[in-house]
C-alpha cells in the first residue's frame, strides 16, 4: 500500500500543467505564477479600517511588470503608541519561469524586485522599502504550494538598515466539493518603520477564503494578524481579482 501511495503521489507532481494560474499573491506572499504575455492584472482591496490596496500588473512573457499602492508597512514616530499603516507606492518586476518549463514536474519559478517609488501622507519621515524575493510555485490540484526566500532593505528618516533573508510559504487548498472555492493561508514578513530607532522586521500571517465568481474575476476575504500586535488588532478585508486575456 505504501509502495502504491508513493507512486500515485509521484504521478500527481509529475502531471502537466496546461498554463500557470492566476495571481501574482496569496495574500502578502508572492507567487511564482506569471501572467501570459499582453494579459494585465488589477487588485482592488479594503480593510475594515478603511486602508486601501491598488494593484495593477501586465505580463510580458517571461516577466511581469506590477505597480501598486498598500499599507501593508507599518510605521511610527512615537512607538509607544500602536505604529500606523502607511500608504506607500511601490514598484515590482519579476522574471521567470512556467511550472514543468525544464522537466516533468518541476515547479514554477520566480525571481522579483520591488522598491517604494512615493509615500502619500506619510506618518513619519521618508519612508522607503525594498526587496528582493526567489519563490517557487506548483499546482498539484487539490493543493499549490508556495515557498521562497525574501531579502528585504528599509530606511526611515534618513536610517538604512541592512537587508535580512526571511523565509517565504503559502498554502493553497482547493476542496473537490466546492470547485470554485479556496482555503488559503500565507506568512510573509514586512517591514515596522521606527523614526527613532529605524527599521525592523515582522511576520505577517495571512488566512482567509478565495471564490472565483467568474472566469476573469475573484473576491477574497481574509484576516491577517501581525507581530507585535494582539489578536484584537487584527486585520480583516475584502479583495477583488480581475484578469484580462490577450
Amino acid at each position: 500500500m505504501r509502495a502504491v501511495l508513493t507512486v500515485a503521489a509521484l504521478v500527481i507532481a509529475a502531471r502537466p500543467a496546461a498554463a500557470d494560474p492566476d495571481g501574482a499573491r496569496v495574500f502578502t506572499v508572492p507567487t511564482a505564477w506569471l501572467l501570459p504575455a499582453g494579459a494585465a492584472g488589477a487588485t482592488l482591496g479594503i480593510d475594515h479600517r478603511g486602508d486601501t490596496t491598488a494593484v495593477a500588473s501586465f505580463g510580458l512573457g517571461m516577466a511581469e511588470a506590477e505597480i501598486d499602492q498598500d499599507t501593508d508597512i507599518r510605521g511610527c514616530t512615537d512607538c509607544a503608541m500602536r505604529p500606523l499603516p502607511l500608504r506607500l507606492g511601490r514598484a515590482a518586476f519579476r522574471l521567470g519561469v512556467r511550472q514543468d518549463a525544464w522537466l516533468p514536474g518541476m515547479p514554477a519559478l520566480v525571481l522579483g524586485v520591488r522598491a517604494t517609488f512615493a509615500a502619500y501622507d506619510p506618518a513619519v519621515p521618508d519612508p522607503r522599502a525594498s526587496d528582493a524575493y526567489a519563490v517557487a510555485s506548483r499546482d498539484l490540484g487539490i493543493v499549490r504550494l508556495h515557498a521562497g526566500v525574501d531579502a528585504l532593505s528599509a530606511s526611515v528618516a534618513g536610517r538604512r538598515a541592512a537587508a535580512r533573508l526571511r523565509p517565504l510559504a503559502a498554502l493553497e487548498v482547493h476542496p473537490p466539493m466546492y470547485p470554485r472555492s479556496s482555503l488559503l493561508g500565507d506568512l510573509a514578513w514586512e517591514p515596522n518603520l521606527d523614526a527613532v530607532h529605524g527599521a525592523s522586521l515582522g511576520w505577517l500571517l495571512g488566512v482567509g477564503v478565495r471564490y472565483q465568481a467568474f472566469a476573469w474575476a475573484q473576491i477574497e476575504l481574509a484576516v491577517r494578524a501581525r507581530q507585535g500586535e494582539d489578536l484584537g488588532a487584527a486585520t480583516v478585508m475584502v479583495r477583488v481579482n480581475a484578469f484580462t486575456r490577450p
